[in-house]
């Protein structure tokens, strides 16, 4: 564990607190430490120096990166000055370390606010005393299990990027993105599932949602107008089943009574759209919301009721997809309130909407944990769009992954889940509070627990692996900081038995995600969980077993290829209209390939979502289009091949009528000789052709 201190002093322990060191490093005036994936005393280390804080634009400010190979006890090594970003690598370069760094380092350092093009992306594998640069202009990068994604600028005045992919760590492609909007910035949503999820800043307001083929190359358009703020997108991804992703868009009202134009006025696009996010190297999906439920985003608020005031023809409404972003649906809305109440709204116009994370102001953002399968919580309304209003909020959770939700409690509240999902404890986070709101069952029923006093709530945490039943709300109480501890082993009930026998006479239970009846990316996978209603507490420090069986393949199991969209009166892919940037696509590779020597080209117009396990059913058709005229060459070719044939024919008669006058072949089975002259003939022709 390392603690770092108010004057920046950095102070390791490696057992568990009982004895600590201090790790000695240049002085500075603000401090960065990452640990190795693997390595227990390997860190790098960051420090910008003290000149930082001097206003002299000549001060030798700079961002220094020291690495250390025994958590501090003897000096730290120098990797490198005027840092941007920086990281270990993962998997099989673990201990590659890779940054990105200012070439000129003559000069004052400065927090990147803008691309710059002296700025490149390399990596080191003897800790720094040699560096490889491997993407000249990256300024920025994200890392993952599979792929390494690099923003490279590609014009300094526009302010404008490309993006370069590795799988290998070595080498980069372009990702080719079918758009001709302009690419301002990238945030990485998820890079986790064998393909990238990304938001993709193209100005003026707008952002789009693509998703990649399995290289991490070829893109399509899964979501048009994705709300982003600072760098973070109104994207979650549904941590405890694969497939899942939740996302807040921008959409026109009633009022506007057409499609998005954001071009028109520019006062409801902000200068952080252009804002080039943190410093974190983990796709966003990575990076956990846990700690992050109640941090207080004032700004991003007072940006987004800015923006929305300002133009009346604005609105947000939340879409969740269960096939990876190839469709995107309205939440449905539950039926019943808390209250056991009908619910009314606007028919057509009733949908559940949820708060996400780049607005925390007053509201708890969509939630989930991979322990805990199946289990959602968010903080919003039903109706036509979401409300920023505190009053509009309640409290919602959906036990099947997003597909079904119910109303748990009026009001905007905090929660946590402990326990693979068997504790769910919540509390109000808008008023001075003395209940404590828990739930044994899945958020059937629910207890209150009393505290002594009222108190602000800030938080409601759990360990980091959320397995056990102990929590803690924090908060404060008259200005003063407090912190609760709940521990709801002190009911007393015994460990659930035969997790391996689920059933009757088991406390588990196999459940499937439904969805309506869809299998969720082209299998149907089968859970072992805890009864709702069983008195016990799972002492597994593991998740519970999960069965997969493919399923037949339909149409939600395919996605659009690279070069084709979705059809606006229908849900068939249709050649898209729209340039790819970076590269070609498979349409067109395969027409300039087969209009050489024909007349029409054969392609595939849907491709499957990776990771998807479906197999036979639904086999999609696929693009059928005549060559462009002028683009076939077998026209051409086939007046050389003609040639080729006569002069060959023209040969093989002399050559007959030579072997037929002379006596040193009046042995020879002509068949065979005949068969020999016919070879040779089809093999001239074929290097005729290749030629």
């Amino acid at each position: 564990v390392v603690a770092v201190g108010f004057r920046l002093e950095v102070f390791v322990s490696v057992d568990a607190g009982g004895s600590w060191q201090e790790v000695v490093h240049p002085n500075g005036i603000r401090l960065s430490f990452m640990f190795h994936p693997t390595r227990a005393s390997w860190a790098l280390l960051s420090v910008w120096t003290e000149d930082c804080k001097l206003k002299n634009p000549g001060a030798p400010c700079t961002h220094k990166l020291l690495v250390t190979e025994d958590l501090g006890k003897g000096a730290l090594k120098p990797v490198s000055e005027h840092v941007v970003q920086f990281s270990w690598g993962r998997k099989g370069h673990a201990d590659r370390i890779f940054y990105t760094h200012i070439r000129d380092k003559s000069k004052r350092q400065n927090v990147l606010s803008k691309w710059m093009q002296g700025v490149d992306f390399v990596s080191s594998d003897d800790l720094g005393h040699s560096k490889t640069t491997l993407v000249q202009g990256g300024n920025k990068f994200v890392i993952s299990e599979q792929y390494i994604l690099v923003a490279q600028v590609k014009d300094v005045t526009a302010q404008t990027v490309n993006l370069k992919v590795s799988t290998d760590g070595s080498t980069f492609q372009q990702a080719a993105l079918p758009t001709e909007l302009e690419e301002k910035s990238y945030t990485v949503l998820d890079a986790s599932e064998g393909m990238v999820v990304l938001h993709v800043n193209h100005g003026n307001g707008l952002g789009n949602i693509y998703v990649s083929d399995e290289l991490g190359t070829g893109y399509v358009l899964s979501l048009e107008h994705n709300v982003g703020l600072q760098g973070h997108a109104a994207f979650e991804k549904v941590t405890n089943l694969n497939g899942i992703y939740f996302a807040n868009v921008w959409a026109a009202t009633e009022k506007s009574a057409g499609n998005i134009d954001p071009t028109a006025s520019h006062e409801w696009l902000d200068h952080a759209d252009y804002q080039l996010g943190d410093d974190s190297t983990q796709a966003q999906a990575e990076r956990s919301i846990r700690y992050l439920k109640a941090r207080p985003g004032e700004a991003t608020a007072r940006q987004l009721h800015r923006r929305l005031a300002s133009n009346s023809s604005m609105s947000i409404r939340s879409r969740i997809s269960f096939d990876a972003g190839g469709n995107w649906l309205p939440l449905r809305p539950p039926g019943k309130d808390s209250s056991g109440g009908n619910i009314s709204c606007q028919p057509g116009l009733c949908a559940l909407h949820l708060h996400d994370a780049t607005f925390q102001d007053k509201f708890v953002p969509f939630y989930s944990y991979d322990k805990a399968v199946g289990i959602i919580m968010g903080v919003g309304n039903v109706g036509p769009q979401l409300s920023f209003e505190p009053q509009d909020a309640n409290t919602y959770l959906s036990r099947d992954g997003g597909y079904l939700w119910q109303e748990v409690k009026k009001g905007v509240h905090i929660y946590e889940f402990g326990n693979h999902g068997a504790v769910l404890v919540m509390a109000d986070i808008l008023a001075a509070t003395d209940e404590i709101i828990y739930s044994l069952d899945e958020g059937n029923s629910w207890k209150t627990v009393h505290l002594s006093s009222k108190m602000n709530v800030t938080n409601i945490l759990i360990e980091p692996r959320a397995i056990s039943t102990k929590f803690l709300a924090y908060g404060t109480v008259g200005g003063a900081g407090v912190v609760q501890f709940l521990d709801f082993d002190a009911m007393g009930w015994l460990p659930c038995k035969k997790p391996e026998e689920p059933g009757s006479q088991s406390d588990y239970e196999v459940w499937s995600p439904e969805f309506g009846g869809l299998c969720l990316l082209g299998t149907k996978r089968t859970y072992v969980r805890r009864k709702p209603l069983s008195e016990c507490f799972n002492r597994r420090e593991v998740k519970l077993p999960m069965i997969s069986v493919p399923c037949p393949c339909t149409r939600d199991d395919f996605e659009c290829n690279v070069g084709f969209q979705v059809a606006l009166d229908s849900r068939n892919c249709v050649k898209s209209s729209m340039p790819l940037v970076g590269s070609v696509g498979p349409a067109e590779e395969t027409e300039a390939a087969e209009c050489r020597f024909r007349d029409t080209y054969s392609v595939e117009m849907y491709r499957r979502i990776p990771g998807n396990g479906c197999v036979g059913g639904f086999v999609p058709p696929r693009y059928e289009a005549k060559c462009p005229q002028g683009s076939n060459e077998a026209a051409g070719a086939g007046a050389g091949w003609s040639l080729t044939r006569l002069v060959l024919l023209v040969l093989a008669v002399a050559v007959l009528v030579y072997v037929a006058r002379s006596e040193r072949f009046q042995d020879w089975s002509f068949p065979a000789f005949l068969a020999t002259v016919l070879l040779q003939s089809l093999d001239s022709e074929r290097e005729s052709r290749e030629i």
